[in-house]
């Protein structure tokens, strides 16, 4: 989108906007939130862009309507000391205004700190969006929520407003992030070695080997997000910006949604490389399926989330078998898992049980996880973390895969490889590289180090 189009399309939402609260003020309401319904025949993404330094969100689940916040309302931080029960408890002493989620995300280790690149970053993230739109797939229509200031008139909404569509785009200032130097494949293979000898001590059955790319963005964010979207229709692509820093996703793995007393939740574990043709296309699946290294790296996440959330439900089962999960890079082996939650269990008592999944620690849990912190070599950060959205209990967490880190035009992009008895380091190197590849092609990275 042109700078020219985007500054025409948020002026037009900045003057709707003004004059839906004028009306509002006019019957003696000016603090209640303004609510309105704006034509908008683009998606929401063209409201993002990578020069923000208010918190800002973007949204695109699998059904396909889209999310787009910007500005605080309500933030919920957790401090070094918070763990899974202090962020339920905060949430409980929270209310928002109907319609309003949080939105938010945790990171891949709730007891380690930020450091590296996330370092500006608190342990966990959760804000309500004062600006709030929503858009239903293939609508010319969104649905807009602003909280003003209490107390603003006219000319302090209007001012607001643009605050917070930030419609110049002005770079955002402050100490940038410092990128550590990316590994190579020699350094890669010895970290497969590494876990391939505490796999045959005994120490672990699995374990999750993650690697980096660094490299300069040259596509506009509201682009990105849209090639994401359109590129992987099953992967909710999801972007958080918090100090100027954005966090992407295009993640096809649910780690557990939540409504009423109903969870869902995916196991995904188990990849091949997409065909070439319609041919090897199938006759990869078939391998992928008949695969005894996929199919017990697979059947580790599955067993580890039964018997994770079982004492959470009353009644709780998996799909009979895994199936084929089809992106545009690659193939996952997929299992749904769904049960009825007892009563007052909430999302986060269930993310708490199964985060991190062996899908991207490894097992058993807890040693993997340590593992993982003590040995990767960088820390991970939000990276295989958890995003989504929050409300009164309910929501949905996807796990942070085929993600990127980006900060003043530099992105970080974040690719991992289960490693179990048999994986060998080239391979898992070649299936890092078919992951890395969604980032790579929505942000245009070039001047890549660590391929």
């Amino acid at each position: 989108m042109s700078v020219t189009a985007r500054e025409a399309l948020r002026q037009s939402l900045l003057a709707r906007i003004v004059e839906a609260f004028t009306e509002t003020s006019a019957h003696g309401q000016s603090d209640l939130p303004v609510r309105l319904r704006v034509p908008f025949d683009r998606s929401l993404a063209s409201l993002a862009h990578w020069n923000r330094w208010e918190p800002a969100v973007y949204s695109r689940p699998l059904s396909g309507d889209e999310r787009f916040g910007v500005g605080v309302y309500r933030r919920l931080v957790a401090s070094a000391d918070d763990d899974w029960d202090d962020l339920k408890a905060r949430f409980a002493e929270e209310e928002l205004p109907p319609g309003l989620p949080w939105f938010g995300a945790v990171p891949f280790d709730f007891s380690a700190l930020p450091l590296g690149i996330w370092a500006a970053w608190p342990k966990s993230i959760w804000f309500a969006p004062r600006l709030y739109l929503t858009k239903a797939p293939g609508s010319d229509v969104a649905e807009v929520l602003y909280i003003p200031p209490r107390g603003a008139d006219e000319m302090d909404v209007r001012t607001d407003v643009i605050d917070l569509l930030d419609v110049h785009g002005e770079e955002a200032s402050g100490e940038r992030a410092s990128f550590e130097e990316p590994e190579d494949f020699r350094r890669f293979a010895d970290k497969v070695d590494r876990a391939l000898r505490e796999i045959r001590q005994g120490r672990l059955s699995k374990v999750v080997v993650a690697r980096f790319a660094t490299g300069r963005v040259t596509r506009p964010l509201d682009e990105a997000l849209e090639a994401l979207a359109s590129r992987y229709p099953d992967s909710h692509v999801f972007a958080l910006s918090w100090q100027g820093r954005w966090l992407l996703s295009a993640s096809p793995e649910r780690l557990c949604a939540v409504r009423g007393q109903t969870v869902d939740i995916d196991c995904l574990a188990g990849t091949a490389r997409r065909g070439r043709s319609d041919e090897e296309d199938r006759q990869l699946e078939d391998e992928l399926l008949a695969s005894a290294k996929n199919q017990r790296e697979h059947r580790a996440v599955v067993d580890h989330v039964l018997r994770s959330i079982a004492p959470l439900c009353e009644c709780v089962e998996a799909e009979a078998g895994p199936a084929v999960l089809k992106l545009a890079n690659v193939q996952h082996l997929r299992t749904r898992v769904t049960g009825r939650l007892k009563p007052g269990v909430g999302l986060f008592d269930v993310a708490k049980t199964l985060h991190p999944t062996p899908a991207v620690a490894g097992t058993p849990q807890r040693e993997a996880t340590s593992y993982v912190t003590a040995h990767e070599g960088w820390p991970r950060g939000y990276y295989t973390g958890a995003f989504g959205t929050y409300a009164g209990g309910e929501g949905e967490l996807d796990v942070c895969l085929r993600s990127a880190f980006v900060d003043a035009g530099e992105a970080a992009l974040f690719a991992g490889c289960g490693i179990v008895e048999g994986s060998d380091p080239v391979a898992e190197w070649e299936e890092s590289e078919l992951k890395l590849r969604p980032m790579r092609e929505a942000l245009g990275v070039q001047e890549e180090v660590g391929r």
